[in-house]
């Protein structure tokens, strides 16, 4: 009983101690915190010294109001006389890879300046801190910086900026830049992919030099770990003990449309993590891979269909589009992405969408023949009980999110492939 008296008095006395009971005295509390507000009652403090007590309290007030001359004055005076210029020294680099900046600061006063930093967003930094730069000079900086998210960095205006001396203000001019540096989303290698079959074919024109699993038995041979169970030839397998898979021609061209829901509604986190990033990784390592097979693949996100151009220069400008793509909410419009997406039916489709999204949207899912969800689980909690969970046609892939996604993404990827 006493051990909840004294709980219950702690609490009252947390409240107490953490309540706001004047609340209109807030901004005269926040300028108080501000250093001018201190230098500010100090001079006041000397003068009436001066006046009432000793005239030789004017050396503190002349030398508090130079202290507030000098601290707002003098950052405005050094960075008007500076000139920056940012250049990457790489056009292109994948998220997670690091990149090399350098900025030339050019000095115009015939005094060295210090305290000067560069603010934006470079991946895990957004300061960056130089040292002194001397007299009628051009000093360079040269650093390294790990970008985690796809874009085209740097994503705000880059700035220099000082505080020096004493941070009482903070005086920034533009940075140019001389050439913005491209992140590529992460590409997650797949040792295996589903058979030509399953991408749906575009013709009946098949190559003897390629082996696939449509056209004609090109031969046998043992089975190789990541061969479909489909491919198993059980004759050859029972007369010889050992398992025997059929070669077959492969066609062509095959096709493989995949789609991934852009809708910044429907995921979940934000940055490198959250479950559009993962979306964004996933669609481009399945279009990387079919490309490099030589598949006719098109990438489907929002109102945009990209089809992937064979070779390194379509992949280049398909994984560009990728970076540069910023999801808006009011350009998802249910109704006219059904419009778009709806050609070309009949091709094999991968959806990667997160849980929430297979409830509360409706676009891309008008599509006839096989199709092969990957659903993230975004941990959302739908509320409305008419929102039920929708029964999703073709085969189905659930991966959860923050937890070693990867490597279950690719452990279902190979199972799924392996099973046919």
């Amino acid at each position: 009983m006493r051990d909840g008296n004294m709980q219950s008095l702690w609490k009252f006395a947390s409240w107490v101690a953490t309540y706001d009971f004047c609340p209109w005295a807030n901004i005269w509390l926040y300028w108080v915190k501000k250093p001018i507000a201190t230098l500010s009652v100090a001079f006041v403090a000397a003068v009436v010294c001066a006046v009432f007590v000793n005239p030789v309290a004017l050396i503190s007030a002349v030398a508090i109001l130079g202290v507030i001359s000098l601290g707002y004055g003098w950052p405005a005076i050094s960075i008007h006389g500076l000139t920056a210029r940012l250049r990457f020294h790489d056009r292109r680099v994948t998220a997670g890879d690091s990149a090399r900046a350098t900025v030339s600061v050019r000095n115009t006063w015939p005094w060295p300046v210090w305290g000067i930093c560069l603010t934006g967003d470079f991946g895990s930094e957004s300061t960056i801190s130089l040292a002194r730069v001397a007299g009628w000079s051009v000093t360079d900086f040269s650093w390294e910086f790990v970008p985690y998210c796809r874009g085209e960095y740097p994503h705000a205006p880059v700035r220099l900026a000082t505080a020096f001396p004493f941070g009482l203000q903070k005086a920034s001019r533009g940075v140019e830049v001389e050439r913005s540096l491209i992140v590529w989303p992460k590409i997650l290698p797949l040792d295996t992919l589903l058979d030509a079959a399953e991408t749906r074919p575009m013709n009946d024109t098949f190559s003897e030099q390629r082996i696939g699993d449509s056209g004609d038995m090109a031969g046998t041979r043992p089975f190789r770990n990541g061969d479909s169970l489909r491919r198993v030839h059980w004759a050859q397998t029972a007369r010889t003990g050992a398992m025997i898979v059929c070669e077959r021609e492969s066609p062509v061209l095959a096709s493989v449309r995949v789609v991934f829901d852009s809708d910044p509604a429907i995921h979940e986190g934000t940055g490198a993590t959250s479950t559009l990033e993962w979306s964004i990784r996933i669609a481009a390592s399945i279009c990387a891979a079919y490309q490099r097979h030589n598949a006719r693949v098109e990438c489907c996100f929002g109102h945009e269909t990209i089809l992937v151009a064979a070779g390194t220069e379509g992949l280049r400008r398909f994984l560009d589009q990728l970076s540069r793509f910023q999801p808006r909410k009011h350009e998802h419009d249910a109704h006219e992405c059904r419009r778009i997406h709806h050609h070309n039916c009949g091709v094999f489709q991968i959806t990667i969408t997160t849980d929430c999204g297979t409830v509360n949207r409706t676009e891309h899912r008008h599509v006839h023949g096989d199709q092969l969800w990957i659903v993230l689980d975004s941990q959302q909690t739908v509320h409305d009980p008419l929102k039920a969970p929708v029964a999703l046609p073709g085969r189905f892939m659930k991966l959860g999110w923050k937890s070693g996604l990867e490597e279950a993404f690719r452990q279902n990827w190979r199972t799924i492939c392996r099973a046919g």
